[in-house]
């Protein structure tokens, strides 16, 4: 019989917390993760000891069967991409306690996950891209600035948390061209091509000039009503908010039109290395599952149009 999930808000309150801590320090100062990681791994961890602790199962004696339960359990309460989260977490865990000498044998050694793979990442299409970007009107300093966000979001694939940490140091006056900072602070190059860079350019003679008012010391490229650094919640809620309105809120999350370029490069031919390097992947593993929704793309037209597909 499957567990049940217990989740508690306060992981100091659980056994096994000094543990996790000491793993999510491990992360931020020696591996040097993302801090969206970190906080995702925590709330992951927080209810794998939640779940131990209504069992009466210490961290440190927990069997292959007692994570298996949590991540079946987990994966029939949210999501296959959130149960292949928290298993990456709990895995790293319990790696990370074999190699401090906490442990001597991995619980989470052999746990097949095949029900768990991430699904595919929802892109948007050409017609319903175009619908979006071309509702957002640059009439006044707040649609001109979403419409670049838009614009560059969809042209170049960076995340969201990478569009709101652009400097004007990162925009290259000589060329269509921006530095990102990616994961790890790694550095790399991605083209905006002359209609985003368009939209971009009047933003910041116009839009961002009426925003920050007299903070001429602000150097964020994308900035909100008060005239400082939009923050990552701030630049998917006005997006969102954009979505909306043409009946896309459903469809639209943080990582929408990144999933959405990378998709249309790979349904036109391109190379999947150049995608790659567009993204910022460290593995191509990661870029290849656009090949498969390429190929469902190939499969849905070649049943449309074929006129013996559906024989």
């Amino acid at each position: 019989m499957l567990t049940h999930l217990r989740f508690v808000d306060d992981l100091a309150e659980l056994p096994g917390a000094s543990l996790v801590d000491e793993f999510l320090v491990f992360l931020a100062v020696v591996q040097e993760r993302s801090e969206l990681t970190i906080l995702a791994y925590r709330a992951d961890l927080r209810r794998l000891l939640g779940n131990l602790a209504a069992t009466n199962t210490d961290v440190l004696a927990a069997r292959h069967l007692d994570i298996e339960n949590f991540l079946t359990a987990y994966r029939l309460a949210t999501s296959a991409r959130s149960a292949a989260r928290a298993a990456s977490a709990i895995r790293g865990f319990y790696g990370y306690l074999i190699s401090t000498d906490y442990l001597l044998q991995d619980p989470t050694e052999g746990i097949r996950l095949h029900t768990m793979i991430p699904s595919l990442p929802k892109a948007l299409s050409i017609p319903e891209t175009e619908m979006l970007l071309d509702s957002v009107k640059s009439e006044d300093s707040l649609g001109s600035r979403d419409r670049a966000m838009l614009e560059v979001l969809y042209a170049s694939g960076m995340r969201i948390s990478e569009l709101i940490t652009l400097d004007l140091e990162d925009l290259r006056e000589d060329s269509f061209w921006l530095t990102v900072s990616g994961k790890g602070s790694k550095e790399r190059l991605v083209p905006v091509p002359p209609i985003a860079a368009d939209h971009l350019t009047r933003y910041l003679a116009q839009g961002r000039r009426e925003l920050i008012g007299v903070r001429h010391d602000e150097r964020a490229v994308f900035v909100n009503r008060r005239g400082v650094r939009l923050t990552r919640q701030g630049a998917w809620y006005a997006l969102k908010h954009r979505a909306r309105a043409v009946g896309l809120g459903d469809k639209f999350s943080p990582h929408t039109l990144r999933h959405t370029c990378a998709t249309h490069l790979v349904e036109a031919g391109a190379d999947l290395r150049v995608v790659q390097e567009l993204l910022g992947h460290s593995s191509i593993a990661t870029t290849e599952i656009y090949t498969k929704v390429s190929v469902a793309h190939l499969t849905k037209v070649y049943k449309t149009f074929h006129p013996r597909a559906g024989k």
